[in-house]
């Protein structure tokens, strides 16, 4: 695969390049493939991994020429640690890199807009995280609403 022979690492993961970096070459390596024909952004996702103490972001890129997705993995720590933005080199990125930070917490550092996207108002724990806790949340904003177990439990 292209992508890989490029960065000098990565594997073959179902049809796709899948290449783990640090934190410190995501912009490097961006640019190392949009200037060799991988110019379509396609998306940015986040996994968190709440027993490593770990978000992982997924840069996915294509390139038509190549024919081929490649996926740029980069590790952060859960507790508060930023990413640079990469919205100078993909300006899409930007309105991912927004969302991202609103449902998990993560900044990035250059991103001109890490305002709320959906969650005017939002006061807790960004509600993507695995230690969200969404009955309790559920709970404290609506109060007497049962929930579907006490409904069973009530024969409703």
């Amino acid at each position: 695969m292209k992508a890989i022979e490029l960065l000098g690492k990565g594997e073959e993961m179902n049809g796709r390049a899948y290449v783990k970096i640090d934190k410190s070459e995501l912009e490097e390596a961006i640019k190392t493939l949009k200037e060799n024909g991988y110019n379509h952004f396609v998306m940015l996702s986040c996994i968190d991994w709440l027993d490593d103490g770990e978000f992982e972001l997924v840069y996915h890129l294509w390139s038509y020429e190549e024919r081929e997705h490649v996926m740029l993995s980069v590790r952060v720590a859960r507790d508060g640690e930023s990413m640079p933005s990469m919205h100078e080199l993909f300006p899409q990125i930007e309105t991912y890199e927004r969302e991202i930070h609103e449902m998990y917490g993560i900044k990035f550092e250059g991103n001109p807009r890490l305002t709320p996207f959906f969650l005017e108002g939002w006061r807790d724990m960004p509600p993507m995280r695995k230690d969200f806790d969404s009955r309790k949340f559920t709970k404290d904003v609506f109060g007497n609403i049962s929930t579907i177990e006490e409904e069973e439990d009530e024969g409703i």
